[in-house]
């Protein structure tokens, strides 16, 4: 959960700005807090943050202030409706703003994103850097319904909501490739390191090992561990264990007295329907059509 990271003591994103008018605090949801603010004109310090902050200018008129360049000097900026500004986790730079600015902001917690993107194939993992003045439309659509969610008091129960905040996380990572964002170089994790892992995998297949313990046996952060593995392996951590657990639970699977429920628990799966997805996805054939044709 995000809540207890990315907010301070008063229950909001920003301190520095008036109580935001919405916020998703106390709905629950995984990996993402949404808040609308109208800040009055005003000088905000550095900020440091340790979560991902997309802004969305979401009133009719044109903001207008000052914000440092990057010598640090304070160049005149215009802010338009429908633009969003991306800060990464670390520091959200100063600003001085001469208008009243309506602003939609979506915090996302950096362990979350992380998880997101080791999920995926079809994308190297990215480094986001600070944009300013995005202008796409998708993202500060997504922003809207994350607010309007927000607004109805949508729980984390609700797939609507856990849908808008992959796809939302997603659109991210599109921008960075659109946008060439940096990424970091990839090497092979050391062959002695890489079976200190996987033997770690091994011993806890039947718990949930995160990335910041499996990294640990490395010796590596979890950064440079995530890169060096799929380097090595061609997989992400995540897909590694999990075939792992696909392959105890074939093993397990030849004793037919076995229940699928006794076989799923033992292999680490939360539920049945949770092991039976993730066993047709490694495999392509459900566990019963697998027990059935196979063995």
């Amino acid at each position: 959960m995000i809540e207890n990271e990315i907010v301070d003591k008063r229950g909001s994103i920003y301190r520095v700005l008036p109580t935001p008018l919405l916020s998703s605090i106390g709905l629950g949801w995984n990996g993402l807090v949404v808040e609308r603010y109208q800040a009055p004109p005003c000088e905000l310090p550095d900020l440091t943050v340790a979560h991902h902050i997309v802004e969305l200018v979401s009133q009719q008129h044109v903001s207008l202030g000052e914000r440092p360049d990057w010598r640090g000097h304070l160049r005149p900026f215009s802010k338009y409706p429908g633009t969003c500004n991306l800060f990464p986790d670390g520091v959200r730079p100063k600003l001085r703003s001469f208008t009243q600015t309506d602003l939609i902001v979506c915090g996302l917690d950096p362990e979350f994103v992380e998880e997101v993107s080791e999920e995926l194939d079809s994308i190297p993992v990215v480094q986001l850097r600070v944009q300013i003045d995005i202008r796409d439309e998708s993202l500060g659509y997504l922003m809207r319904l994350l607010e309007n969610a927000a607004m109805s008091g949508e729980s984390s129960n609700d797939l609507y909501v856990d849908h808008l905040i992959y796809s939302f996380t997603l659109r991210l990572f599109s921008l960075g490739r659109d946008r060439q964002y940096t990424y970091i170089p990839q090497g092979a994790l050391p062959a002695h390191k890489l079976r200190r892992v996987i033997e770690r995998m091994h011993a806890d297949l039947d718990t949930d090992l995160d990335l910041k313990t499996i990294a640990a046996e490395s010796g590596y952060s979890r950064d440079h561990f995530l890169r060096m593995f799929r380097a090595a392996t061609k997989c992400t951590p995540h897909q590694y264990f999990l075939r792992l657990r696909i392959e105890r639970a074939q093993a397990l699977m030849t004793n037919r007295s076995l229940k699928m429920i006794d076989i799923a628990e033992s292999c680490g799966f939360t539920s049945q329907s949770q092991f039976s997805r993730v066993f047709r996805r490694v495999l392509g054939v459900t566990p019963r059509q697998y027990r059935r044709d196979t063995l």
